[in-house]
């Protein structure tokens, strides 16, 4: 029979805290180059393609 003794319990927590860590850091990686970029440079390059044709 399976017993959860406390190195159990340890090694799920590290594997608990790596694995919200990582998911954050995907996230802030996703996120990150949308709020980078300017909104009046975004504008900008809708000006020049209806400018363009």
């Amino acid at each position: 029979m399976f017993t959860f003794d406390k190195k159990d319990f340890q090694r799920f927590a590290v594997s608990t805290v790596g694995a919200v860590i990582l998911s954050a850091a995907c996230v802030i990686a996703a996120v990150g180059p949308v709020h980078a970029a300017d909104v009046s440079q975004a504008g900008n390059a809708a000006t020049m393609r209806v400018a363009a044709k």
